[in-house]
Protein backbone atom coordinates (compact mmCIF):
# COMPACT_ATOMS: atom_id res chain seq x y z
CA UNK A 1 0.00 0.00 0.00
CA UNK A 2 1.19 3.49 -0.80
CA UNK A 3 -0.75 6.74 -0.46
CA UNK A 4 -0.17 10.47 -0.13
CA UNK A 5 -2.36 12.72 2.04
CA UNK A 6 -1.97 16.29 3.31
CA UNK A 7 -0.96 16.61 6.96
CA UNK A 8 -3.96 18.79 8.05
CA UNK A 9 -6.34 16.34 6.40
CA UNK A 10 -4.65 13.39 8.08
CA UNK A 11 -4.61 15.05 11.51
CA UNK A 12 -8.34 15.78 11.27
CA UNK A 13 -9.06 12.18 10.28
CA UNK A 14 -6.97 10.74 13.11
CA UNK A 15 -8.54 13.06 15.70
CA UNK A 16 -12.00 11.89 14.63
CA UNK A 17 -11.29 8.16 14.33
CA UNK A 18 -9.42 8.03 17.65
CA UNK A 19 -12.74 8.72 19.40
CA UNK A 20 -13.49 5.03 18.85
CA UNK A 21 -10.13 3.65 20.00
CA UNK A 22 -10.15 1.62 23.22
CA UNK A 23 -7.87 3.32 25.83
CA UNK A 24 -7.16 0.03 27.59
CA UNK A 25 -7.81 -3.39 26.10
CA UNK A 26 -6.42 -6.91 26.14
CA UNK A 27 -6.76 -7.01 22.34
CA UNK A 28 -3.93 -5.01 20.69
CA UNK A 29 -5.87 -4.82 17.40
CA UNK A 30 -8.50 -2.61 19.11
CA UNK A 31 -5.78 -0.05 19.85
CA UNK A 32 -5.21 0.36 16.12
CA UNK A 33 -6.50 2.48 13.27
CA UNK A 34 -7.16 0.43 10.16
CA UNK A 35 -6.30 2.06 6.82
CA UNK A 36 -7.90 0.58 3.71
CA UNK A 37 -6.86 2.12 0.38
CA UNK A 38 -8.06 1.16 -3.09
CA UNK A 39 -6.72 2.07 -6.50
CA UNK A 40 -9.50 4.61 -7.13
CA UNK A 41 -8.07 6.98 -4.53
CA UNK A 42 -10.69 6.21 -1.88
CA UNK A 43 -9.22 5.57 1.57
CA UNK A 44 -11.15 4.47 4.67
CA UNK A 45 -9.70 5.03 8.14
CA UNK A 46 -11.45 3.02 10.88
CA UNK A 47 -11.38 2.89 14.67
CA UNK A 48 -13.45 0.24 16.43
CA UNK A 49 -13.68 -0.62 20.13
CA UNK A 50 -16.72 -2.90 19.59
CA UNK A 51 -19.07 -0.46 21.37
CA UNK A 52 -18.30 2.40 18.95
CA UNK A 53 -16.98 2.23 15.40
CA UNK A 54 -15.97 5.29 13.34
CA UNK A 55 -15.25 5.08 9.62
CA UNK A 56 -13.77 8.11 7.86
CA UNK A 57 -13.88 8.12 4.03
CA UNK A 58 -11.53 10.44 2.17
CA UNK A 59 -9.75 10.91 -1.14
CA UNK A 60 -5.96 10.54 -1.32
CA UNK A 61 -3.40 9.94 -4.02
CA UNK A 62 -3.17 6.13 -4.00
CA UNK A 63 -0.45 4.51 -6.12
CA UNK A 64 -0.81 1.08 -4.55
CA UNK A 65 -3.87 -0.29 -2.76
CA UNK A 66 -3.80 -2.32 0.44
CA UNK A 67 -4.78 -2.52 4.10
CA UNK A 68 -2.84 -2.05 7.33
CA UNK A 69 -3.55 -1.62 11.05
CA UNK A 70 -1.35 0.89 12.89
CA UNK A 71 -1.13 1.53 16.63
CA UNK A 72 -3.37 4.57 17.03
CA UNK A 73 -1.40 6.45 19.69
CA UNK A 74 1.96 6.13 17.95
CA UNK A 75 0.51 6.85 14.50
CA UNK A 76 -1.29 9.96 15.74
CA UNK A 77 1.70 11.35 17.62
CA UNK A 78 3.99 10.83 14.63
CA UNK A 79 1.66 12.56 12.17
CA UNK A 80 1.06 15.54 14.46
CA UNK A 81 4.79 16.13 14.80
CA UNK A 82 5.66 15.82 11.13
CA UNK A 83 6.58 18.99 9.22
CA UNK A 84 3.77 20.63 7.27
CA UNK A 85 3.13 19.32 3.80
CA UNK A 86 2.11 16.05 2.22
CA UNK A 87 2.49 12.80 4.17
CA UNK A 88 3.40 9.59 2.36
CA UNK A 89 2.39 6.27 3.93
CA UNK A 90 3.80 3.11 2.38
CA UNK A 91 3.55 -0.48 3.64
CA UNK A 92 5.79 -3.46 3.01
CA UNK A 93 3.23 -6.25 2.44
CA UNK A 94 5.66 -8.99 3.49
CA UNK A 95 6.23 -7.79 7.07
CA UNK A 96 3.77 -4.85 7.53
CA UNK A 97 6.57 -2.39 8.29
CA UNK A 98 5.08 1.02 7.51
CA UNK A 99 7.03 4.05 6.36
CA UNK A 100 5.58 7.47 7.24
CA UNK A 101 7.40 10.31 5.50
CA UNK A 102 7.01 14.07 5.19
CA UNK A 103 9.76 16.38 3.98
CA UNK A 104 13.06 15.25 5.47
CA UNK A 105 11.37 13.34 8.33
CA UNK A 106 10.84 9.62 8.02
CA UNK A 107 9.52 7.00 10.45
CA UNK A 108 9.40 3.24 10.05
CA UNK A 109 6.99 1.53 12.44
CA UNK A 110 5.69 -2.00 12.76
CA UNK A 111 2.15 -2.42 11.51
CA UNK A 112 -0.26 -5.26 12.29
CA UNK A 113 -2.03 -7.60 9.90
CA UNK A 114 -5.58 -6.22 9.64
CA UNK A 115 -7.28 -9.63 9.40
CA UNK A 116 -8.50 -9.62 13.02
CA UNK A 117 -9.69 -6.01 12.96
CA UNK A 118 -13.47 -6.07 13.62
CA UNK A 119 -15.73 -5.09 10.73
CA UNK A 120 -18.21 -2.24 11.03
CA UNK A 121 -21.70 -3.45 11.99
CA UNK A 122 -24.08 -4.44 9.20
CA UNK A 123 -27.38 -2.64 9.66
CA UNK A 124 -30.82 -3.99 8.85
CA UNK A 125 -32.59 -0.65 8.84
CA UNK A 126 -35.78 -0.28 10.89
CA UNK A 127 -36.18 3.47 10.50
CA UNK A 128 -34.19 6.65 9.92
CA UNK A 129 -34.48 10.38 10.42
CA UNK A 130 -32.33 13.47 9.89
CA UNK A 131 -31.36 16.33 12.17
CA UNK A 132 -28.89 19.18 11.84
CA UNK A 133 -25.56 18.95 13.65
CA UNK A 134 -26.16 22.04 15.78
CA UNK A 135 -29.54 20.78 17.00
CA UNK A 136 -28.23 17.31 17.82
CA UNK A 137 -25.29 18.87 19.64
CA UNK A 138 -27.66 21.06 21.66
CA UNK A 139 -29.87 18.10 22.62
CA UNK A 140 -26.88 16.09 23.82
CA UNK A 141 -25.31 19.05 25.63
CA UNK A 142 -28.54 19.69 27.54
CA UNK A 143 -28.92 16.09 28.75
CA UNK A 144 -25.51 14.42 29.00
CA UNK A 145 -24.87 15.41 32.64
CA UNK A 146 -28.02 13.52 33.66
CA UNK A 147 -26.93 10.18 32.16
CA UNK A 148 -26.02 7.66 34.87
CA UNK A 149 -22.38 6.57 34.98
CA UNK A 150 -23.15 3.63 37.25
CA UNK A 151 -24.71 0.55 35.69
CA UNK A 152 -26.12 -0.55 39.06
CA UNK A 153 -29.56 -2.10 38.94
CA UNK A 154 -30.60 -0.40 35.71
CA UNK A 155 -27.85 -0.36 33.05
CA UNK A 156 -30.23 1.22 30.53
CA UNK A 157 -29.89 4.51 32.44
CA UNK A 158 -26.23 4.71 31.34
CA UNK A 159 -27.68 5.91 28.05
CA UNK A 160 -30.16 8.52 26.88
CA UNK A 161 -33.56 7.76 25.40
CA UNK A 162 -34.13 9.13 21.89
CA UNK A 163 -37.89 9.05 21.45
CA UNK A 164 -39.64 10.13 18.27
CA UNK A 165 -43.16 11.15 19.15
CA UNK A 166 -45.57 13.14 16.98
CA UNK A 167 -42.76 14.62 14.83
CA UNK A 168 -40.74 15.64 17.88
CA UNK A 169 -37.46 14.15 19.03
CA UNK A 170 -37.42 13.86 22.82
CA UNK A 171 -34.05 13.16 24.42
CA UNK A 172 -34.41 11.89 27.99
CA UNK A 173 -31.73 11.12 30.58
CA UNK A 174 -31.87 10.15 34.25
CA UNK A 175 -29.52 8.76 36.88
CA UNK A 176 -32.31 7.95 39.32
CA UNK A 177 -31.87 11.19 41.29
CA UNK A 178 -32.62 13.67 38.51
CA UNK A 179 -34.26 13.77 35.10
CA UNK A 180 -33.74 15.76 31.90
CA UNK A 181 -36.27 15.93 29.06
CA UNK A 182 -35.38 18.08 26.04
CA UNK A 183 -37.37 18.12 22.82
CA UNK A 184 -36.97 19.46 19.30
CA UNK A 185 -39.27 19.35 16.30
CA UNK A 186 -38.02 17.27 13.37
CA UNK A 187 -39.22 17.73 9.82
CA UNK A 188 -39.00 14.09 8.77
CA UNK A 189 -42.31 12.27 8.66
CA UNK A 190 -41.22 9.42 10.92
CA UNK A 191 -43.45 7.03 12.83
CA UNK A 192 -43.23 7.08 16.61
CA UNK A 193 -40.23 5.05 17.75
CA UNK A 194 -37.42 5.01 20.29
CA UNK A 195 -33.86 3.90 20.99
CA UNK A 196 -31.39 4.20 23.86
CA UNK A 197 -27.91 5.47 22.93
CA UNK A 198 -25.03 4.80 25.38
CA UNK A 199 -23.69 7.82 27.23
CA UNK A 200 -20.17 6.96 26.07
CA UNK A 201 -21.28 7.36 22.45
CA UNK A 202 -23.01 10.66 23.19
CA UNK A 203 -19.92 12.09 24.89
CA UNK A 204 -17.82 11.29 21.83
CA UNK A 205 -20.46 12.70 19.48
CA UNK A 206 -20.48 15.92 21.49
CA UNK A 207 -16.77 16.34 20.69
CA UNK A 208 -17.30 15.64 16.98
CA UNK A 209 -20.49 17.60 16.24
CA UNK A 210 -20.20 21.09 14.78
CA UNK A 211 -22.27 24.21 15.33
CA UNK A 212 -23.65 24.27 11.81
CA UNK A 213 -26.80 23.23 9.96
CA UNK A 214 -25.35 20.29 8.05
CA UNK A 215 -27.57 17.24 8.34
CA UNK A 216 -26.78 14.05 10.22
CA UNK A 217 -28.71 10.98 9.07
CA UNK A 218 -29.57 8.70 11.98
CA UNK A 219 -30.21 5.12 10.85
CA UNK A 220 -31.51 2.60 13.38
CA UNK A 221 -31.52 -1.20 13.43
CA UNK A 222 -32.44 -3.58 16.27
CA UNK A 223 -29.07 -3.41 18.02
CA UNK A 224 -27.14 -0.63 16.32
CA UNK A 225 -27.48 3.04 15.43
CA UNK A 226 -25.51 4.79 12.68
CA UNK A 227 -24.86 8.54 12.73
CA UNK A 228 -23.99 9.30 9.10
CA UNK A 229 -22.13 12.58 8.56
CA UNK A 230 -21.53 11.91 4.87
CA UNK A 231 -17.77 11.58 4.77
CA UNK A 232 -17.60 9.73 8.08
CA UNK A 233 -19.91 7.42 9.97
CA UNK A 234 -20.29 6.70 13.69
CA UNK A 235 -21.74 3.29 14.60
CA UNK A 236 -22.83 2.49 18.13
CA UNK A 237 -24.45 -0.41 19.88
CA UNK A 238 -27.82 0.31 21.50
CA UNK A 239 -28.79 -0.38 25.10
CA UNK A 240 -31.49 -2.91 25.90
CA UNK A 241 -34.11 -2.58 28.60
CA UNK A 242 -37.16 -0.55 29.54
CA UNK A 243 -36.29 3.10 30.06
CA UNK A 244 -37.81 5.25 32.77
CA UNK A 245 -41.51 6.09 32.27
CA UNK A 246 -40.96 9.82 32.45
CA UNK A 247 -44.35 11.16 31.31
CA UNK A 248 -45.97 10.75 34.72
CA UNK A 249 -43.04 12.49 36.41
CA UNK A 250 -43.06 15.63 34.27
CA UNK A 251 -46.86 15.98 34.30
CA UNK A 252 -46.97 16.73 38.04
CA UNK A 253 -48.76 19.98 38.93
CA UNK A 254 -46.68 22.06 41.36
CA UNK A 255 -48.04 24.66 43.78
CA UNK A 256 -45.03 26.95 44.24
CA UNK A 257 -43.69 28.75 41.16
CA UNK A 258 -40.52 30.84 41.19
CA UNK A 259 -39.03 32.91 38.35
CA UNK A 260 -35.40 33.85 38.89
CA UNK A 261 -32.46 35.36 37.02
CA UNK A 262 -30.35 32.37 36.05
CA UNK A 263 -27.07 34.18 36.67
CA UNK A 264 -28.09 35.20 40.21
CA UNK A 265 -29.11 31.74 41.39
CA UNK A 266 -26.13 30.15 39.62
CA UNK A 267 -23.65 32.52 41.27
CA UNK A 268 -25.21 31.85 44.67
CA UNK A 269 -24.99 28.08 44.23
CA UNK A 270 -21.39 28.30 43.05
CA UNK A 271 -20.52 30.21 46.21
CA UNK A 272 -22.11 27.45 48.30
CA UNK A 273 -20.22 24.84 46.29
CA UNK A 274 -16.91 26.37 47.42
CA UNK A 275 -17.57 25.14 50.95
CA UNK A 276 -19.04 21.82 49.85
CA UNK A 277 -16.04 20.99 47.66
CA UNK A 278 -13.64 21.89 50.47
CA UNK A 279 -15.43 19.80 53.11
CA UNK A 280 -13.22 16.71 53.15
CA UNK A 281 -15.43 15.14 55.85
CA UNK A 282 -18.32 14.82 53.39
CA UNK A 283 -18.52 11.34 51.87
CA UNK A 284 -20.91 12.59 49.22
CA UNK A 285 -22.39 15.88 48.15
CA UNK A 286 -25.86 14.61 49.13
CA UNK A 287 -24.68 14.68 52.75
CA UNK A 288 -23.96 18.40 52.50
CA UNK A 289 -27.12 19.79 50.87
CA UNK A 290 -27.70 23.37 49.91
CA UNK A 291 -30.82 24.78 51.58
CA UNK A 292 -33.49 26.85 49.87
CA UNK A 293 -35.70 28.85 52.23
CA UNK A 294 -38.27 30.20 49.77
CA UNK A 295 -40.65 33.00 50.67
CA UNK A 296 -41.38 36.72 50.53
CA UNK A 297 -40.09 37.11 46.95
CA UNK A 298 -36.66 35.71 47.72
CA UNK A 299 -34.71 32.50 48.16
CA UNK A 300 -32.38 32.37 51.15
CA UNK A 301 -29.59 30.06 50.03
CA UNK A 302 -27.48 28.51 52.79
CA UNK A 303 -25.11 25.65 53.44
CA UNK A 304 -23.35 24.37 56.56
CA UNK A 305 -20.28 22.14 56.25
CA UNK A 306 -17.45 21.05 58.51
CA UNK A 307 -15.44 23.97 57.13
CA UNK A 308 -17.95 26.75 57.69
CA UNK A 309 -21.26 28.27 56.68
CA UNK A 310 -22.52 30.39 53.79
CA UNK A 311 -25.70 32.46 53.59
CA UNK A 312 -26.99 34.29 50.55
CA UNK A 313 -30.21 35.86 49.30
CA UNK A 314 -31.53 35.79 45.74
CA UNK A 315 -34.53 37.95 44.70
CA UNK A 316 -37.28 36.08 42.81
CA UNK A 317 -40.80 36.43 41.48
CA UNK A 318 -42.84 34.08 43.66
CA UNK A 319 -46.30 32.56 43.39
CA UNK A 320 -47.21 30.14 46.19
CA UNK A 321 -46.54 29.28 49.82
CA UNK A 322 -43.23 29.40 51.67
CA UNK A 323 -41.00 26.32 51.57
CA UNK A 324 -37.77 25.00 53.11
CA UNK A 325 -36.09 22.35 50.97
CA UNK A 326 -32.61 20.90 50.36
CA UNK A 327 -30.78 19.78 47.21
CA UNK A 328 -27.52 18.44 45.89
CA UNK A 329 -25.89 21.70 44.85
CA UNK A 330 -24.07 20.29 41.82
CA UNK A 331 -27.25 18.72 40.45
CA UNK A 332 -28.95 22.12 40.44
CA UNK A 333 -25.94 23.72 38.75
CA UNK A 334 -25.86 21.04 36.05
CA UNK A 335 -29.49 21.77 35.19
CA UNK A 336 -29.07 25.55 35.25
CA UNK A 337 -25.95 25.43 33.07
CA UNK A 338 -27.97 23.61 30.40
CA UNK A 339 -30.55 26.43 30.26
CA UNK A 340 -29.87 29.14 27.68
CA UNK A 341 -32.37 31.81 28.81
CA UNK A 342 -31.60 34.71 31.13
CA UNK A 343 -34.48 33.71 33.42
CA UNK A 344 -35.73 30.26 34.43
CA UNK A 345 -38.84 28.97 36.13
CA UNK A 346 -38.43 26.74 39.18
CA UNK A 347 -41.43 24.79 40.47
CA UNK A 348 -41.84 23.14 43.88
CA UNK A 349 -44.64 21.51 45.86
CA UNK A 350 -43.27 19.96 49.10
CA UNK A 351 -39.98 19.31 50.95
CA UNK A 352 -40.06 15.70 49.74
CA UNK A 353 -40.94 16.46 46.11
CA UNK A 354 -38.64 17.36 43.25
CA UNK A 355 -37.70 20.76 41.87
CA UNK A 356 -38.69 21.28 38.24
CA UNK A 357 -36.73 23.75 36.12
CA UNK A 358 -38.52 24.91 32.96
CA UNK A 359 -38.56 27.65 30.36
CA UNK A 360 -40.28 30.87 31.41
CA UNK A 361 -41.87 30.91 27.95
CA UNK A 362 -44.33 28.27 29.13
CA UNK A 363 -43.38 25.73 26.48
CA UNK A 364 -42.02 22.28 27.24
CA UNK A 365 -38.83 22.55 25.17
CA UNK A 366 -36.93 21.41 28.26
CA UNK A 367 -37.79 20.13 31.72
CA UNK A 368 -35.29 19.26 34.44
CA UNK A 369 -36.28 17.53 37.67
CA UNK A 370 -34.00 17.19 40.69
CA UNK A 371 -35.06 15.15 43.72
CA UNK A 372 -34.57 16.86 47.10
CA UNK A 373 -32.17 15.90 49.88
CA UNK A 374 -33.64 15.43 53.35
CA UNK A 375 -32.79 18.17 55.85
CA UNK A 376 -32.22 16.96 59.41
CA UNK A 377 -31.72 20.24 61.24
Amino acid sequence: MKLVCSKPQLVDIINTVQRAIAPKTSLPILECIKIDANGDGNVVFTGNNIDICIEYNTECTVTEGGTIALASKMFGEIVRRLPDGDVTISVNPSNYVTKIKSGSSEFNIQGIAPDEFPDAPILEEKFRFSITQDVLKKLIRKTIAFVSQNEGKKPVLTGALFEIKNNYLNVVASDGHRLAVVKEEINDNVENNKLVVPGMTLRELLKILKDDEENVDIIVSDRTVLFDFGYYQVYSRLLDGEFLKYDAIISVVNTLNVVVEKSLITDSLERALLLINDDISAKSENKVPVRFNIGYDKIDVSCITGKGQVNDTVPVELDGDNLLIGFNCRFLLDALSACDEEKVKMEFSAPTSGCFIKSVEGDDSYIYMILPVRLYN
